[in-house]
């Protein structure tokens, strides 16, 4: 069975993705991150989820390690408007957070 972890599991796209996997793979099998844990009585707990800063490469290869991933849909980015006003830290995010 594929265990597939998605980052920026809480984002607009990540948590409609993170609740459609789980129900193709099974709730136990897709693992949700973010930089911060979600309510705790949200949908996106229904499975394992960990805060995760993406730009942390040991964090990120603790749990995919833990969880036996071997699939990540890298989703945590910083959208249009605040990038806008940092690129730097958008490239940082979106990029580095890819290359990790």
């Amino acid at each position: 069975m594929k265990k597939i972890l998605i980052t920026g599991a809480m984002g607009q796209l990540g948590s409609e993705l993170l609740t459609t996997m789980r129900g193709i793979y099974g709730p136990a099998n897709v693992i949700g991150t973010d930089l911060r844990m979600p309510e705790k009585d949200s949908i996106l707990l229904e499975g394992p989820f960990y805060p995760l800063d993406v730009l942390n490469d040991k964090e990120m290869a603790k749990i995919a390690g833990v969880e036996k991933v071997d699939t990540i849909i890298h989703l945590a980015a910083l959208l249009s408007a605040t990038a806008e006003e940092n690129p730097q830290l958008a490239w940082k995010i979106n990029m580095g957070g890819l290359m990790n």
